[in-house]
């Protein structure tokens, strides 16, 4: 029998917490599950009205984060969210103000909507865990975790993510509209009372603390990675580079973004170790906003899901 891992039992109390405020959506939540493991973020697609704002706010308060919430504006500046340095004329010294990014969850909501600019504040804060403001580096701490959401049929006065940006992101989930039976319990909820602004009152607790935390890290580290599952990885990485439906494939940060998705999925599942399926089954998620598909791609319809599809079904599977 596998080992029942403190990964897999954390897995478990999310579960029961979150479903109290969150109808379906178990790919998504096992998603942020797993970026939380191994301390990766995540971009949230999915039209307006399903929960991911919700989402992010539960699963601080699950996990005793503190929670930010950034609404990404035309008009957002870089100081909005890393903070300024005000001068104290009473102490004849400038004195530095953290900005929202000084967080454990920062929601970085509708984060195409702000240009490239503003969007890059975010770069050095998402790679490295910390923020350099006037020569000065500010660390933001291990359990710092971006979630971003945009829409993905509204586009205008947004701008694209750029590829730097994009590339730092664990995964890109899709988040789909409720199926009937699932929204017919949200509305049988609502007119009991369900109010989401109140997740104490809806039952949500908070499951692990920061030290529970980094023993399920720990033990996602551990997770054993046989040579023919790291080879398995670099050849489907290998193969979206030389795609016919990619002009760019996935980068190296791609490969690990596979390696550790792919143990912290194992722990979840209760597993010291990671199996081919567990890398095949994060390959979309973990590598579609990595590309850039060819113009010819694009007419003929092919999605990027699909291109990493097409890409990963050319290499063998490992026995």
């Amino acid at each position: 029998m596998a080992p029942v891992t403190r990964a897999a039992e954390l897995r478990t109390a999310l579960n029961q917490t979150l479903r109290r405020v969150i109808v379906g959506q178990e790919a998504v939540l096992d998603g942020l599950l797993l970026a939380l493991l191994v301390g990766g973020h995540v971009l949230l697609e999915g039209v307006p009205g399903t929960a991911k704002t919700l989402m992010a706010r539960a699963l601080a308060a699950a996990t005793e984060g503190r929670f930010r919430r950034i609404q990404f504006t035309p008009d957002l500046l870089p100081s909005d969210i890393l903070g300024t340095s005000v001068w104290r004329a009473e102490a004849g010294v400038f004195e530095f103000r953290e900005g929202p990014i000084f967080t454990d969850m920062l929601l970085a909501d509708e984060i195409n909507r702000a240009p490239a600019k503003t969007q890059a504040a975010l770069l050095e804060a998402m790679e490295e865990r910390q923020v350099t403001s006037d020569g000065v580096r500010r660390p933001l701490g291990d359990r710092f975790l971006v979630l971003a959401t945009q829409n993905p049929v509204e586009y205008e006065g947004t701008y694209p993510l750029p590829e730097a940006q994009l590339d730092r992101f664990l995964l890109k989930l899709e988040v789909p509209l409720p199926a009937p039976p699932a929204e017919g319990e949200l509305l049988r909820r609502v007119d009991r009372g369900f109010d989401h602004l109140d997740l104490a009152g809806a039952g949500v607790v908070a499951v692990v603390d920061a030290a529970g935390l980094h023993a399920a890290r720990e033990e996602v580290r551990a997770v054993r990675v046989a040579d023919a599952v790291v080879d398995y990885i670099t050849a489907i990485v290998a193969t979206t580079r030389s795609s016919p439906d990619l002009s760019l494939g996935a980068s190296p940060r791609g490969s690990i973004a596979l390696l550790m998705g792919a143990k912290a999925a194992a722990a979840i599942s209760g597993r010291d170790y990671v199996v081919p399926d567990d890398v095949k089954d994060l390959c979309v998620p973990a590598l579609r906003h990595r590309m850039v598909r060819r113009p010819e791609a694009e007419i003929q319809g092919v999605s990027e899901a699909a291109a990493v599809e097409r890409a990963v079904a050319k290499v063998p599977v490992p026995r």
